[in-house]
């Protein structure tokens, strides 16, 4: 198993790279030539959203790397390109996705999910400060599983949503109640109002989701826990949902609370 994250060194642009039990990382630049050796060169390399537009042949040499990476012999002269997590700058995975959706949660609306798009400018780090708006009105924050889609899909049935996904990173919806109903654009589109990551889980590694906590801290207290197996819509039967209006494409995020 293997986790992708976006990182900083000393300044330098951000760059993708494997995450190996959490605590060792290794540049994808890093693993590009044994990728290519194995017959499975990568593509997009420059970044996560990158890697996702070609995610079931990237994904494949991903994995195939790893499993070198553990050779004694295949691996030997790439194991020294390996550096702590500890001395990296996580970035938000996906910096720039095309489209983010976000599922209205807990605001009495009906029983059925709702979404609303969020700008991509809302996205920054795990580590980044949010900034309040001048405006007057109260901040909200969720705690969201963010929905990687892996492949395009539009009027897609429940399986075929399913298959879509790339994988899962954490995110924590921000949103500014005013006053204004509906006004949920401009809640939920302020700049940093959507610290994400900081690793992207390839699906294949995740588990059952349904398993999965969600749990926010405010000033260090937990306000807030949920298990998404308790959602009134499962996360796939939302996605095959939105795809009868809406285009998804690799890189989107599909953010699903309770």
């Amino acid at each position: 198993p293997f986790l992708l994250g976006m990182f900083t060194v000393s300044g330098s642009p951000a760059f993708p790279a494997l995450v190996l039990d959490d605590e060792a990382a290794i540049s994808i630049e890093a693993v590009a030539a044994l990728a290519a050796r194995l017959g499975m060169a990568l593509t997009g390399r420059e970044s996560i959203f990158g890697l996702l537009q070609n995610w079931a042949h990237n994904f494949a040499a991903l994995s195939a790397t790893v499993a070198a990476l553990a050779d004694p012999a295949a691996g030997k002269y790439f194991r020294s390109a390996l550096t702590a997590v500890e001395f990296l700058t996580p970035c938000a995975p996906i910096e720039a996705p095309r489209q983010i959706l976000c599922e209205l949660t807990g605001i009495g609306i009906s029983s059925e999910p709702k979404f609303t798009a969020k700008l991509a400018s809302t996205v920054v780090g795990p580590k980044a400060r949010i900034h309040l708006p001048k405006r007057p009105g109260r901040i909200v924050a969720e705690a969201k599983i963010g929905v990687v889609i892996g492949q395009p899909a539009y009027l897609s049935d429940v399986g075929e949503a399913a298959a879509a996904i790339a994988g899962f990173v954490t995110v924590t919806d921000v949103t500014l109640l005013d006053g204004r109903e509906r006004a949920w654009l401009e809640g939920k589109s302020q700049p940093s109002f959507l610290p994400t990551g900081p690793y992207f889980v390839p699906t294949a590694f995740a588990g059952d989701i349904t398993t999965l906590d969600l749990n926010i801290a405010v000033n260090g207290e937990t306000s807030r826990t949920a298990r998404l197996g308790d959602r009134r819509e499962r996360v796939e039967a939302s996605l095959a949902r939105l795809s009868q209006d809406h285009q998804l494409f690799p890189g989107d995020i599909v953010c699903c609370g309770m």
